[in-house]
């Protein structure tokens, strides 16, 4: 149970979000197997080019990542549902022509008009978990919703890897793309709308005890000098709050991109032993990210859990590289990816604490666009320093240097009482 109130339709909302959002982040998650499938590399002419497979997650962040800001007057006008029902129907169709690119600048083509039907859907979560829940269910709710990103990353590796070596790389753009289409259904349906006075489905005692905990935002007194967005662009702790979050994603999309390929080349696994360790470390990851969200429900200065978890990443990190025995590097894969799950909730929470309603959907935009706008560039970089250095000891450097700032950042907001 998330917490107290009269009525209980709220979780299932957020249930029904979990599984929407599993289902559209498998869209994206593709390529981790695409690079370790020796079809797709040779048609692709893609052997040996590491820097250049990078881009295959890269082009799609960056488009991503523009599309998350750059959208933001669209999501304003038609709403979180809405904006869900056109995101996800574009993306659908766009990931299905993938299985019919014929060379690498085609599947780029997808990769980056995803990025952007995809960069439509995603600010609306966050209005919807500010909307529906109380100050102090965010924590866990925008966990439970995060876990339905972390249930398809484990999914993933075993139902792309079945997949691809079953039919062919082509089905692991065809089925996606087919699962993503049933996500409008309940969004058809009326179950999940922008508001919880909108839905027909919840109780008059439940919409009352939701508005009744939501305090209003507080008048700021700039005298005149701020307005608007202002108020929160001018913010230096939204800012701080930003290159926490960017770490985080870093973090996530380097290993997500690179943890397969360095298993099997640098650790020397087979696909079965890859496949299973991949998978074990994403269920670990869900799970901590609903032990993240159900703590920084219980704190009262979240940024402390941002803290201990991203300098807690670093030394997983940096252990990754520095074990001598695949074991020990394995289970620091499992430590930094789990524990770098702590940050999705509290990162939220905070933003939904300081941030007006009327600003949420532009705010969740810009913050989730400029820290995917930054960390698009993570499995680029990891590729390029794996491919002049000959090791992937460099790109492991580097997310241990990201989550070094992160958590500093974290200690400055942690100094602010946040």
């Amino acid at each position: 149970m998330i917490g107290s109130g009269r009525g209980k339709y709220r979780y299932l909302l957020i249930a029904i979000l979990a599984i929407t959002y599993m289902l559209i982040y498998l869209q994206r998650t593709n390529v981790s197997m695409l690079l370790v499938d020796t079809r797709f590399l040779e048609e692709m002419n893609l052997l040996g080019q590491t820097a250049r497979q990078g881009l295959l997650m890269t082009v799609f962040l960056l488009a991503y990542s523009l599309s998350n800001m750059l959208m933001i007057p669209i999501i304003s006008r038609l709403g979180p549902r809405r904006s869900l029902i056109l995101g996800i129907v574009m993306g659908s169709l766009i990931l299905m022509f993938g299985g019919w690119a014929a060379s690498f600048a085609a599947v780029i083509a997808v990769r980056i008009l995803l990025g952007i039907a995809q960069g439509i859907q995603y600010p609306n979560f966050s209005v919807l978990v500010k909307n529906w829940f109380p100050p102090q269910e965010r924590g866990t709710a925008n966990a439970v919703y995060s876990m339905g990103g972390t249930l398809a990353a484990a999914l993933s590796v075993p139902l792309f890897g079945w997949l691809i070596s079953s039919w062919g790389w082509e089905y692991s753009f065809f089925v996606p793309a087919a699962l993503g289409l049933a996500c409008i259904i309940p969004l058809l349906l009326g179950w999940i709308t922008n508001r919880p006075e909108d839905n027909p489905f919840i109780s008059a005692g439940e919409v009352a005890s939701i508005k009744t905990n939501q305090p209003g935002w507080p008048t700021p007194q700039n005298n005149g000098k701020k307005k608007g967005t202002s108020q929160i662009w001018d913010n230096s702790t939204f800012w701080l709050l930003c290159i926490a979050y960017t770490a985080f994603m870093c973090n996530w999309w380097g290993l997500l991109t690179w943890i397969p390929q360095y298993l099997v080349q640098a650790r020397n696994l087979d696909m079965s032993g890859m496949t299973s360790y991949v998978t074990i470390t994403y269920i670990v990851a869900m799970g901590s990210c609903f032990i993240g969200g159900r703590l920084v429900d219980r704190v009262q200065r979240k940024s402390l859990v941002g803290f201990g978890a991203l300098a807690s990443v670093a030394l997983a990190t940096f252990g990754i590289s520095s074990l001598p025995s695949s074991t020990g590097a394995i289970i620091c894969i499992i430590l930094a990816v789990g524990i770098n799950e702590f940050v999705f909730p509290a990162a939220w929470a905070i933003l939904q604490a300081i941030t007006p309603d009327r600003f949420m959907a532009a705010c969740a935009g810009v913050i989730s666009g400029t820290s995917n706008l930054f960390s698009a560039m993570t499995p680029f970089i990891i590729g390029f320093l794996i491919q002049i250095t000959g090791s992937y000891a460099s790109g492991l450097m580097f997310l241990v240097g990201m989550s070094v700032l992160g958590a500093l950042s974290c200690l400055v907001l942690l100094r602010r009482d946040h």
